[in-house]
């Protein structure tokens, strides 16, 4: 068994006096998709943004691959190797396709940009043929299609994906995860905090179901089955979403 390339170990945070996680563990082999479960407010985006440096823990450590980043800036983080995408697509909407993936690679040095910028549109073919379109006029699926493009690019490690299909409808959330398949046979390891449970789990190597804060049930994908998902989740999963 190869060292976990994301570790996190008895993680509380709180907002002021109010406690959002409470000693929630869990690890991420390399290539691997770890799937975050929960209703809305269990902690999911929370947890999210504590791992990559945006809230602050009140307790507990965070390592990932082999450096203990409890506490870290956000941009410190990054530089490792782990890339953040948030709720709303994180893009650049007033931006052509082409000037995001420009503005993703911008630190990277010189010689190194252009393959980058290529290496993305190999992936996500569609965007090629977007290059000169806003990315704000892209549908909602192209818009997070966009948001992986910005993250592979840089070659990441780990990508954490917060919500990707929050607000989209079903047949868009489809292409969405498609677009996440993609990126795991590119070789970066995914943590993905979702609503849509059963299509997580398709795609999940194992789970983590967050309930209020803590870790309510926790293993592989393929064991969380109808029983496990009522009980944890009940009506959690959305039946259906804004078009966008």
């Amino acid at each position: 068994m190869s060292e976990p390339i994301l570790r996190v170990e008895d993680l509380d945070v709180s907002y002021g006096t109010s406690q959002a996680l409470f000693g929630v563990a869990a690890d991420v082999a390399p290539g691997s998709v770890l799937a975050v479960l929960g209703a809305n407010g269990a902690g999911k985006s929370t947890l999210a943004r504590t791992v990559s440096g945006l809230v602050p823990p009140s307790g507990g450590r965070v390592f990932f691959d082999g450096h203990d980043i409890t506490g870290k800036p956000a941009h410190r983080i990054r530089k490792l190797g782990l890339t953040y995408i948030p709720e709303g697509r994180g893009i650049f909407p007033g931006l052509t396709v082409i000037d995001n993936l420009k503005m993703a690679v911008a630190q990277e040095k010189r010689p190194e940009r252009a393959p980058a910028i290529d290496r993305a549109i190999d992936l996500f073919p569609v965007l090629g043929s977007r290059k000169s379109q806003s990315a704000g006029s892209l549908s909602g699926g192209e818009q997070q299609m966009l948001a992986l493009a910005r993250a592979v690019a840089v070659l990441p490690k780990l990508i954490i994906a917060d919500e990707m299909s929050l607000g989209l409808a079903p047949q868009v959330v489809e292409a969405v995860f498609q677009s996440l398949e993609a990126t795991r046979q590119a070789g970066v390891t995914i943590v993905l905090s979702e609503q849509f449970v059963h299509r997580a789990l398709s795609l999940a190597d194992t789970c983590v179901i967050l309930t209020r804060g803590r870790v309510g049930w926790a293993g592989l994908a393929s064991e969380a089955g109808e029983e496990v998902i009522d009980r944890y989740l009940g009506d959690a999963e959305p039946t259906s979403a804004s078009v966008s």
